[in-house]
């Protein structure tokens, strides 16, 4: 992360030779997520001097764009992306909001403060002791201990090494196993599966499939996981609303929560900051539950992009100590 802030610093320095310094000065960070047709999810990297603001948008670590603008006193900013695309950025003493077009479509990001050098030791040291705790629950669940707290498993999933928000690498394999399982191939499926849960344990639909495809009480194992999985992502919340809302680790609890509750998704807005500063997916679904009615569900995914934050931070914490 700081290799990153350090860039868009140096676009600062280069485009605004001297600024008077001001309340908004120094570095921001923020997630973009999809939008559109804009499927993809970036980061936010935002340096402000002065009247002065320059920052990058990394969509990928061959995809970098910039932009500059200028701020005034208020914390409102204006950009112009290197494309000449026109954006707006409103800042707030610890958070920004930032609106633009990127040609495709119509983007924005919620984002804060970048973390200093105690800020950033501290969120390593949780990746590292969230990936121990993983591991261990892991291990137990698997081999059937009943006492296992799935709300603590799920919880430090996301700032765990092999966690991805979208599932991306997994999903492919997810669909074959159950292309396989729905046409009796257990053991085909029982191999894509074992690969699955290695990288996410958190999935319910997989432990659901698995438990279709064994016996006994390796299936009895894992149908109780599924189901201490579901009762954990419902417990205390009915997605109603912001207050309510289920508190998911990656889109694939959505998905499983959606279908668990036989909702059909129909749009969905992503990474909305409530006014508590949590993060919400608000889903726009038809229920299919005593006759077809709309339903809106909330997905409260602080979590998610939390996760992100620190991975990318811990990435190029690494980074910088290379030669």
């Amino acid at each position: 992360m700081m290799r990153l802030l350090a860039c868009a610093v140096t676009m600062a320095m280069m485009s605004i030779a001297s600024a008077e310094a001001g309340s908004f000065d120094g570095n921001w960070i923020g997630q973009i997520p999809p939008s559109g047709a804009c499927r993809g999810t970036a980061t936010m990297t935002i340096t402000v001097s002065g009247t002065a603001v320059a920052g990058l948008m990394h969509n990928n670590p061959k995809n970098i764009r910039a932009f500059k603008g200028t701020i005034d006193a208020d914390g409102n900013a204006v950009f112009t992306t290197q494309f000449g695309h026109p954006g707006t950025i409103k800042f707030t003493a610890d958070h920004f909001d930032a609106n633009w077009s990127s040609g495709d479509c119509q983007r924005h990001s919620l984002g804060d403060r970048a973390p200093d050098a105690a800020q950033l030791a501290a969120m390593i040291a949780k990746r590292n002791q969230a990936q121990t705790t993983y591991e261990e629950l892991v291990a137990r669940a698997a081999s059937g201990d009943k006492s296992v707290d799935f709300t603590a498993l799920r919880s430090n999933f996301p700032f765990t090494r092999q966690w991805d928000a979208y599932d991306r690498s997994i999903t492919p394999i997810l669909e074959q196993a159950k292309i396989a399982a729905n046409g009796k191939d257990c053991p085909t499926a029982l191999e894509k599966l074992t690969e699955v849960v290695k990288a996410d344990y958190t999935l319910i639909s997989a432990h659901r499939l698995r438990a279709g495809c064994l016996t006994g009480d390796a299936a009895r194992t894992e149908s109780r996981i599924a189901d201490a999985l579901m009762r954990s992502l419902t417990h205390g919340g009915d997605g109603k609303n912001e207050g309510s809302a289920y508190p998911v680790m990656s889109m694939h609890e959505e998905a499983d929560l959606l279908a668990d509750q036989h909702v059909v998704l129909k749009t969905r807005d992503m990474e909305v900051r409530g006014s508590n500063g949590h993060y919400y997916d608000v889903v726009h679904g038809i229920s299919l539950v005593y006759g077809v009615r709309v339903k809106d569900v909330y997905f409260d995914v602080t979590a998610e992009v939390n996760g992100r934050s620190s991975a990318m931070a811990a990435a190029d914490a690494v980074a910088s100590t290379l030669p």
